[in-house]
């Protein structure tokens, strides 16, 4: 493995479970496709049972250190863990999904967008090396540039055909503890592109930075643009993680302000807006649903 900047305890622990995760893998029949056992899942679709053999990463759910412009963080940490402890630091990944359970190697492997993409790209272009285990029972250090080049520039979007991201460096950003939103409404999708269009062009909207970009189709005549910047201070905070329902706001505040924790996972609590299936934007089950769900 590459030189890494992670404590030693934490770099004993992850090479013991890699080589423990080397003899697993090699102990699985060879003629057989091989799943991954872990925690939670972000695919939302019917899948057929599979009785195959398996392998359990849900050990890799670690971030193993956190530095001035880079955190090392392991496959199966979520999005959730990586974001607070780099927040701790004034510091994020160039892209952060928002849902808080995806992890950072299948969003590596599996690709993803989100606003915070205005400025970072995709999930895999903020990744400066990975550890992975490939198919032949090797675990490799890939980066854009040494002997593991094709491996590192093809895993992205490969969904586990190439192997499987055991260790990642993630880039990370400057983060302020605020992120101000303003809801610009346009009457057409296409006033929506072109307003899109200038504030690539120019990184701003109305004089004020743009940090992040979001868009959300009400009705043709109701297509919104969320921009969003980091700020030091706001005026005031509002809350989506139980009673509101971030979505709603969009059409009845013109701007708003949020931690940048909170803004990071403004869909989650409801997953955009299918929470209403379950009935949960009745108000009075809402307030009866426990917090943590």
């Amino acid at each position: 493995m590459a030189e890494s900047t992670y404590p030693d305890i934490a770099l004993t622990e992850h090479r013991r479970a890699v080589e423990d995760l080397r003899r697993e893998y090699a102990a699985l029949p060879g003629d057989q496709p091989v799943r991954l056992t872990k925690r939670t899942s972000n695919l939302y679709r019917t899948r057929q049972k599979h009785r195959g053999p398996s392998l359990d990463v849900r050990r890799f759910n670690r971030v193993l250190s956190v530095g001035a412009n880079s955190a090392e963080v392991e496959g199966m940490a979520t999005y959730e863990d990586v974001a607070d402890a780099t927040l701790a630091r004034g510091m994020l990944p160039r892209v952060v999904l928002d849902c808080k359970t995806i992890t950072v190697g299948g969003a590596v492997a599996g690709t993803g967008a989100e606003s915070s993409s205005f400025r970072g790209g995709l999930p895999h272009d903020g990744v400066r090396e990975m550890d992975v285990l490939t198919g032949d029972g090797r675990v490799v250090t890939a980066t854009r540039e040494n002997e593991h080049a094709e491996l590192f520039n093809g895993f992205a979007h490969s969904y586990g055909s190439l192997g499987y991201a055991l260790r990642l460096r993630l880039d990370l950003v400057p983060a302020k503890p605020f992120v101000r939103l303003r809801h610009i409404h346009t009457v057409s999708a296409l006033e929506w592109v072109n307003t899109l269009v200038q504030i690539d062009r120019d990184g701003e909207y109305h004089g004020i930075p743009v940090d992040f970009v979001d868009g959300v189709y009400f009705a043709d005549d109701a297509v919104h643009l969320v921009l969003a910047d980091f700020i030091d201070e706001a005026p005031y905070l509002s809350d989506y993680t139980g009673q509101g329902v971030y979505y709603r706001s969009l059409r009845v505040r013109s701007e708003d302000y949020l931690t940048t924790r909170d803004y990071l996972w403004r869909w989650d609590t409801d997953l955009y807006w299918t929470s209403r299936l379950f009935g949960l934007e009745n108000p009075l089950l809402r307030r009866l649903w426990p917090r943590r769900y």
